[in-house]
């Protein structure tokens, strides 16, 4: 068994997270021994531990943190060697006892390197009563400049003890106007950032993602936004048996890499969205540059098309997320569309 290390990419801290008492806990260097991130997923959970672990061994700045020292650099890349992520081994379900004892003798030595060492148990609602059993240990009697950080999306299933030894921040979805500020003042074009917020938002990591390096396409996000966006509005306009193999092709194409389909759902979302609104509020859609072709599509369809497609699509989704097969759910989809 294997503790892996983990990339998360770098960001700025989570507007969702206690700024001021993270700045407290840093410059007091009374870092407790266990804390717990939890809230609805995507709610930048994952960055903040990042943050919180750069800023407690930062040895550039007085700040928080520089990203540019040889610790920050290491942390960003996931070569840190007491950065120690873990969470449910691939195909399992829970994270284990075994788990959480390799865990325990990892850290039973010195740090290598690090001022602070981290422990981030990511899903750690996932953990079978054994290994919270043996965390318990552990967090009771920690070993000299090691810390666990305890994310989760529920905290129900956790041990009451455990929730008492730790110093507990909710994490809450942002505001598609936070995440654009957010953007914005990370340079990124006001209007794209507004694109970007309302397409992921409440997603900060992922927005962020998209707006830092294109998110995990080969292409650029805008670039993404703009070809998807097309090829959805270029089969709702053509008859339905003229592209059947368009159809199933995009669906092919969007299937073929899970982070990609998932963030394509987004912005499928955000289109028949769009449709529903145009025709009581067309200055409120999302994709503004888009106008032209929503209005074209609108004159053609009536509002209730727009309403059928937008459940159907839901639907859609919540198979997708009991773990239904992704082409052929998104295969119906796309031959269902411009069916009235």
């Amino acid at each position: 068994m294997t503790i892996k290390k983990q990339h998360i990419p770098s960001a700025r801290f989570p507007e969702t997270f206690a700024k001021d008492q993270l700045r407290q806990i840093i410059q007091a260097r009374r870092i407790p021994n266990g804390l717990l991130f939890y809230g609805v997923p995507n709610t930048g959970k994952k960055e903040a531990a990042l943050v919180f672990a750069k800023s407690c061994n930062c040895i550039g700045t007085e700040n928080l943190f520089c990203n540019t020292c040889i610790s920050c650099k290491k942390i960003n890349t996931g070569m840190h060697p007491d950065m120690i992520f873990i969470g449910p081994e691939e195909n399992k379900k829970n994270i284990t006892i075994a788990q959480i004892r390799e865990v325990g003798h990892r850290i039973a030595a010195r740090p290598n390197e690090a001022a602070h060492r981290m422990v981030c148990i990511q899903d750690a609602e996932r953990m079978n009563h054994q290994a919270q059993n043996s965390l318990l240990k552990v967090l009771e009697e920690p070993p000299e400049h090691t810390f666990f950080i305890l994310i989760a999306n529920d905290i129900t299933p956790l041990l009451p003890t455990i929730l008492s030894r730790c110093r507990k921040f909710r994490f809450a979805p942002q505001s598609p106007e936070r995440i654009k500020e957010t953007l914005c003042a990370g340079n990124i074009e006001p209007a794209l950032a507004r694109v970007i917020a309302l397409t992921q938002g409440p997603d900060l990591p992922r927005a962020l993602d998209c707006a830092a390096n294109g998110g995990p396409w080969k292409v650029q996000w805008p670039q993404f936004r703009q070809w998807l966006i097309q090829a959805v509005i270029g089969i709702i306009l053509s008859p339905p048996q003229a592209v059947i193999a368009q159809r199933l092709d995009l669906s092919r194409k969007l299937a073929l890499d899970p982070q990609r389909m998932a963030s394509a759902r987004a912005i499928i979302r955000t289109v028949l969205r769009d449709l529903c609104v145009f025709a009581y509020r067309p200055d409120k859609i999302v994709n503004l540059d888009f106008f032209d072709s929503f209005k074209d599509i609108s004159q053609k369809y009536v509002y209730s098309t727009f309403l059928e497609w937008l459940t159907a699509f839901t639907q859609i989704e919540q198979r997708l997320d009991a773990n239904s097969s992704p082409r052929l759910a998104l295969d119906k989809f796309f031959l269902g569309l411009s069916v009235s």
